[in-house]
């Protein structure tokens, strides 16, 4: 090989300086000088099998032991003397079994014993018969190595090897089809019809141990349920239970600051929100929460004005409504199949109504009901996608559609659709209508018997 070829990195794993043999044998030394194996043995051979040959500091600092790491996980070879029982060379082991499929090699002095189940992996044994290596020993030592490692690289190491998914774990089946059962009482919940039941069965199935809610699955679909169906103080309390990972987890985050918008302190959730943001980075769901809360400072100040009898809408007010829409905007152009953000800017934008908001508010409302029904076809909606429909056909004023999604409604009940923030917008949607116009008469007793559906008697 050239000199100047790039050459594959060979990480060695072994102790250093001169360590004790624990219980030595007859025929072996009672100490074994690891840096001398190092320079005149495993050194030369790799470097003679065409590796850059690269041993570890013997200094443990932090940046060091990155080093280690990523050597560990992206080394060419890694080469792990097993001679004796040092916990370092274990756990670097293991960190690479897992981390790469194969070349890992295990090599060990002839006399030595491995300790549990590493006693019965394939390894290169070499001969030592004293602390030392020297000029004359270490010939033997490289040899074993040039000879063997060429076999030995190529295998599989054990847990990649033995350890395949989870679904096809003997040892892990019946957990997954405990968690597939209770997954399975979850969708039982989500379509009970009666709301009083659901949340009652909601609250049976949060009365979990600590330890269930530290499965992430689990943990994250009761943080759904319990979002959707009981209070928002009841959301900040199951979100208090999780262990301290999930509950800094982004989505227990983005779900806090919800509820706490929700309960009131939208200000605090945007400010949440963005710093979130800062760290994670945007995404529509981000985005989305924060136009949201802006449309809520927003309706307060209009609602407000409103009732004072004061028609012109002050610069607060307007600065809440163009807040609202940049933040709708900039989530939905992150991802334009994402209509949790496209379905708020038509209302929006329509309502304001200056310069080009009306074209682009007809741009949003269509790619609402193409996202929208692109995700149902492909049963990957989150139960938002009917709702969106639903409200899309309300500021449409397709009188005809709304009925048909609302005889669905009454079906399947409000909570499988979302129907309490569907109605929050419509009334706005209705005074965009014409007043005198017969579907404006008729959307109006259809969204009056919606309503009922969310307080029946």
């Amino acid at each position: 090989m050239s000199p100047s070829a790039p050459r594959p990195v060979a990480f060695m794993v072994m102790p250093f300086r001169r360590k004790p043999v624990p219980n030595p044998p007859p025929d072996g030394p009672a100490e074994v000088d690891f840096d001398s194996l190092w320079d005149l043995a495993y050194a030369p051979a790799l470097d003679q099998l065409g590796y850059s040959p690269v041993r570890a500091d013997s200094e443990a600092g932090s940046v060091i032991i990155k080093d280690m790491l990523e050597r560990l996980a992206f080394a060419d070879l890694v080469l792990a003397d097993m001679t004796i029982p040092n916990g370092n060379v274990y756990y670097e082991v293991g960190i690479r079994h897992v981390a790469q499929q194969a070349n890992c090699v295990l090599i060990s002095a002839d006399w030595s014993r491995q300790l549990f189940d590493v006693d019965q992996m394939r390894s290169l044994r070499y001969p030592l018969k004293e602390t030392s290596v020297t000029a004359a020993s270490a010939p033997a030592i490289q040899q074993v190595l040039i000879n063997g490692l060429a076999a030995m690289r190529e295998a599989k190491t054990p847990f990649h090897a033995l350890v395949t998914t989870p679904a096809d774990s003997d040892v892990f089946k019946q957990q997954l089809q405990e968690l597939s059962a209770f997954q399975a009482r979850l969708r039982a919940v989500r379509i009970t019809g009666d709301q009083a039941v659901r949340q009652q069965k909601v609250r049976e199935l949060i009365a979990l141990p600590p330890a269930s809610l530290a499965i992430r699955e689990i943990a994250f679909e009761l943080l759904t349920l319990v979002r959707d169906n009981l209070s928002w103080e009841d959301t900040l309390a199951f979100l208090d239970r999780l262990p301290p990972a999930l509950r800094d987890d982004p989505f227990s985050r983005e779900q806090a600051l919800l509820a706490k918008a929700k309960l009131g302190e939208h200000e605090l959730a945007i400010a949440g929100l963005q710093e979130l943001m800062g760290i994670e980075g945007e995404t529509p769901e981000r985005l989305g929460l924060i136009g949201g809360r802006y449309k809520k400072l927003w309706r307060g100040q209009r609602d407000g004005r409103l009732q004072r009898g004061e028609a012109n809408p002050g610069l607060r007010e307007l600065g809440y409504l163009d807040d609202a829409i940049e933040h709708y905007r900039r989530g939905a152009l992150l991802n334009l199949n994402a209509y949790y953000c496209a379905c708020n800017l038509p209302l929006l934008l329509s309502i304001r109504a200056t310069g080009g908001d009306l074209e682009e508010a007809a741009f949003f409302e269509r790619l609402t009901v193409l996202a929208s029904e692109i995700a149902i076809e492909r049963g990957q909606h989150d139960g938002w996608a009917r709702s969106s429909l639903l409200g899309s056909a309300i500021r449409s004023g397709d009188t005809a559609k709304v009925q048909t999604l609302a005889l669905a409604v009454a079906r399947e009940g409000p909570a499988a659709w979302q129907l309490e923030s569907t109605l929050a917008d419509a009334e706005d949607a209705l005074a965009l209508l014409p007043a005198d116009s017969a579907s404006r008469q008729r959307l109006a007793s259809t969204l009056a018997e919606l309503r009922g559906l969310l307080s029946p008697g």
